[in-house]
């Protein structure tokens, strides 16, 4: 089972994105966090589309890092939220897709590279779900190492600490946006090595 809106990324798509963006999730997250954004000068400047990379500490993530790098994001969620009708389109104005986290489809993979071409960025996070332990990065997930390497493009990792408890200190640190190494058991370390920098958090086990 597929869930997406393969007409969604276009210029009607993302204008959309950024009104949901600007007009409702900015305004509530600057009201209930204390936001604090780091590096936004990471954030390339030229048209290359990239991976876009954060650790998981919370379903709030995805809109946060919207809210904080202002680019269109494309996020991989799983196949499950989409099943309960009101989170679905709340999923969709995020312009995110369903992937099957069991079992990942072709079809999935190379519809993420079609966004990619699309001029919008792909959000993957590190874990491919949230951590569990507090202070420590999940197991790296090798998705984001391997869609950045099938598609040719960089990954930009972003790092997520604090608290969503309201009122609470919240940062995003963007990091450099980097070309992966070839190897993929390699790269999907160096992926968790470079959150563990920007966000201070210890490597999971290996």
């Amino acid at each position: 089972m597929k869930v997406y809106r393969p007409n969604h990324y276009n210029p009607i798509g993302a204008l959309y994105y950024y009104l949901v963006i600007f007009l409702f999730l900015t305004p509530f997250y600057r009201l209930l966090f204390k936001i604090k954004v780091k590096g936004k000068e990471n954030i390339p400047k030229d048209k290359k589309t990239y991976i876009v990379m954060p650790n998981h500490i919370s379903n709030f993530d995805p809109p946060l890092v919207s809210v904080a790098l202002r680019i269109p994001i494309a996020y991989m969620a799983k196949i499950e939220l989409f099943q309960v009708p009101v989170l679905r389109e709340l999923i969709y104005s995020l312009s995110a897709f369903s992937v099957n986290r069991e079992k990942v489809e072709l079809s999935t993979i190379k519809f993420a590279g079609e966004i990619l071409k699309k001029g919008w960025h792909v959000g993957m996070f590190l874990e491919g779900t949230r951590s569990k332990i507090s202070g420590k990065l999940g197991y790296p997930n090798i998705g984001p190492a391997y869609l950045a390497l099938k598609n040719k493009v960089q990954i930009l990792p972003v790092g997520i600490t604090g608290s969503y408890k309201f009122f609470e200190p919240l940062n995003v640190i963007i990091g450099k946006a980097y070309t992966p190494k070839e190897h993929l058991e390699e790269a999907r370390w160096e992926c968790a090595e470079k959150l563990s920098e920007l966000t201070g958090y210890q490597l999971p086990d290996k």
